[in-house]
């Protein structure tokens, strides 16, 4: 009786640890934490596994993550001093309304900045697929909406 339940408890511990496991686990997993050159690197690939782009389209394809890896950079110093002004006020006794809504125009205006950007690079990319891609691209779309928002439709 004694080992009966030791056995069972056993089991259902394991079998817990595995769909935990299984529930963390992620095909993106090994790219949450990785910088953003990879990250780029294996979105590009995918996009291009995924729609079949070939050479030419590939091209463009660096270009635009290219520029905006660029852009990226360019703005993460401004993104620091944001963050350390955030900081600087949590800090203080009391926190002034105009200062946090200066730290969130300086904000919107990068993220206006950056709509603009990926607007125009929509735009440059959605020119050079062919109709077929284009159709597969909004199949995956119309995928990713039914199946809620999450990244599963792409597999």
């Amino acid at each position: 009786m004694n080992r009966k339940r030791i056995l069972i408890g056993a089991t259902i511990f394991i079998i817990l640890a595995l769909v935990l496991a299984a529930c963390g686990h992620s095909r993106f997993t090994a790219y949450r934490d990785a910088s953003p050159e990879k990250r780029v690197a294996w979105i590009k690939k995918h996009i291009s596994d995924e729609l079949k782009l070939d050479a030419a389209q590939n091209e463009k394809l660096d270009a635009i993550a290219a520029d905006l890896l660029d852009r990226r950079q360019k703005m993460k110093p401004a993104h620091e001093k944001g963050r350390l002004e955030l900081a600087t006020l949590v800090r203080a006794e009391k926190i002034d309304r105009s200062d946090l809504e200066r730290l969130v125009d300086k904000k919107r205006i990068h993220v206006e900045e950056m709509i603009d950007v990926v607007m125009d690079h929509a735009v440059a990319f959605h020119q050079m697929l062919t109709p077929e891609q284009r159709t597969r691209l909004a199949e995956k779309i119309e995928k990713h909406e039914r199946y809620g928002g999450r990244y599963s439709c792409w597999k």
